[in-house]
C-alpha cells in the first residue's frame, strides 16, 4: 500500500513540480489549489502520511492556518511548510515539521521528506 502526501499550493505550475519532486520518492501525490480544500481532504477518508504546504495563499485559510489545524486536530502528521517570502523560525515549529524558503532545490524538499517520514 503507498503513503499519501497532501500537496498544498495555489501556483499551478510550482504545485506540479512539487507533485513530481514527491512523486519521485515513490509516494502518491494529493494535490490541493488551497488551505481551505486541504482541510476538507484532511477530514476525508484518505490518511496522508505528510502534508506539504506554501504558507501564503488565497482563501479562508493560509497555509499557517492550515498547519495548525493538522496540529491541534492530528498532532503525529507530520508538516512541510515553504514560502518565499515568510520565514518560520524553527523554535516555533513543532518537532514533526520543516519549513523550507523557497526557491529550494529537489535535495532539500527530498531531505526534509526523508527526515520527517524515516
Amino acid at each position: 500500500m503507498s503513503q499519501n502526501v497532501l500537496l498544498v499550493e495555489d501556483d499551478m505550475f510550482l504545485r506540479a513540480v512539487m507533485a513530481e519532486a514527491v512523486s519521485i520518492l515513490g509516494y502518491e501525490v494529493t494535490e490541493c489549489p488551497s488551505a481551505d480544500q486541504a482541510l476538507i481532504a484532511l477530514q476525508g477518508v484518505m490518511p496522508f502520511c505528510l502534508v506539504v504546504s506554501d504558507v501564503r495563499m488565497p482563501g479562508r485559510l493560509d497555509g499557517l492556518d492550515l498547519a495548525r489545524a493538522i496540529w491541534s486536530q492530528w498532532p503525529e502528521l507530520p508538516v512541510i511548510l515553504m514560502s518565499g517570502d515568510a520565514a518560520l523560525p524553527p523554535a516555533l515549529l513543532p518537532s514533526n515539521a520543516r519549513f523550507l524558503r523557497k526557491p529550494m532545490d529537489l535535495e532539500a524538499v527530498h531531505g526534509a521528506i526523508d527526515e520527517l517520514l524515516a
